[in-house]
């Protein structure tokens, strides 16, 4: 079964997902995360001019915040859509975060128009894809009580980390391969936390979204991925790189868990993808950290900064020019 992955970015960060899969006259699509307004307008525009319909089958809202969730309704306004997958945080608590506002309109949207709505808790299945992270309690009770609160200054990328790697970037790949500069103690909001991981395999090549999900919702995801018998590392063949691809919302252990462990650099074989949705102006040390913790474990990283991505395996031939992955693969 062919699939593909097309990635619209939003010019200050986060992006809209389309995924679609199937054979001619019978496929499927799944958005995930809808961006901004003007990232979303560019997946419908590819909906109906690439995909040739107006119809999603599976829209989820990963995010409650509005560079995530703000695009779908124009999705939702100029496509018709088969269900809608969002946590519904009004209906556990009486305590409800101001981001929180965007997504209780999709769902008036969504009814309003007979859609069906879902909470994707880990273990639902939505199409080919299933929830890994979070479960019902951990989001009821353990990040809903923390939405909107500060996190401490010392946490995610110190002066020291940011020092250490200024070091190492003026030597060669060759001799910083064993070196990583990845934050010692990453540390990230409970409503980054809460975002929605997906997993899916099309014929044992997997894809992996994971909007803004920090080491805490990833090593869940990670160990609910092992109970369920799913061969991340082995089978992943696409991975969103969380948050934009900074680097506070990752560290070498759960990276080691989601695509393996770091090869020799005379063993290094690309076998695996990431994409990185960075805004044009973001600077370079963030990004670059995480491409070259992912290069370690023989995965190649390509980021927008204004450009749409595509990732695809059996499906129709388009005329695009190929992308330069991030960093030096050599």
């Amino acid at each position: 079964m062919g699939y593909e992955v097309d990635l619209f970015p939003a010019a200050a960060g986060g992006a809209a997902i389309a995924v679609r899969w199937g054979a001619p006259g019978d496929y499927r699509l799944l958005v995930y995360d809808g961006g901004t307004p003007a990232a979303a307008q560019q997946l419908v525009k590819h909906v109906r001019e690439h995909c040739l319909t107006s119809h999603v089958d599976h829209v989820v809202i990963p995010h409650p915040g509005r560079r995530h969730a703000g695009g779908l309704e124009v999705v939702l306004d100029q496509l018709s859509v088969g269900e809608l997958w969002m946590h519904r945080p009004w209906t556990h608590t009486d305590r409800v975060s101001e981001a929180a506002t965007v997504a209780r309109k999709l769902e008036e949207l969504a009814l309003a128009r007979e859609i069906p709505v879902h909470e994707p808790f880990a273990g639902a299945v939505i199409g080919p894809f299933t929830v890994l992270s979070p479960n019902r309690s951990w989001y009821v009770e353990g990040r809903l009580p923390a939405f909107e609160a500060a996190l401490p200054h010392t946490t995610g990328l110190t002066l020291a980390d940011a020092a250490r790697w200024v070091r190492l970037a003026s030597a060669t790949v060759g001799s910083r391969w064993d070196v990583e500069t990845l934050p010692r103690d990453p540390a990230t909001s409970a409503e980054d936390e809460s975002s929605v991981v997906l997993y899916g395999e099309f014929e044992g090549r997997g894809v992996l979204l994971t909007s803004n999900a920090g080491v805490r919702a990833l090593s869940d995801a990670c160990t609910f991925a092992e109970y369920l018998g799913l061969g991340l590392p082995s089978n992943l063949r696409l991975m969103q790189v969380p948050n934009d691809g900074k680097p506070d919302h990752l560290s070498s252990r759960v990276l080691d868990r989601l695509v393996g462990e770091r090869l020799p650099r005379d063993q290094r074989h690309y076998t695996k993808t990431a994409f990185m949705s960075a805004a044009r102006d973001a600077p370079p040390m963030g990004y670059t950290i995480v491409a070259e913790a992912l290069m370690r474990r023989g995965v190649l990283s390509f980021q927008t900064q204004g450009p749409q991505l595509h990732h695809a395996h059996e499906m129709p031939q388009r005329d695009w020019l190929p992308a330069g992955p991030v960093g030096a693969a050599a």
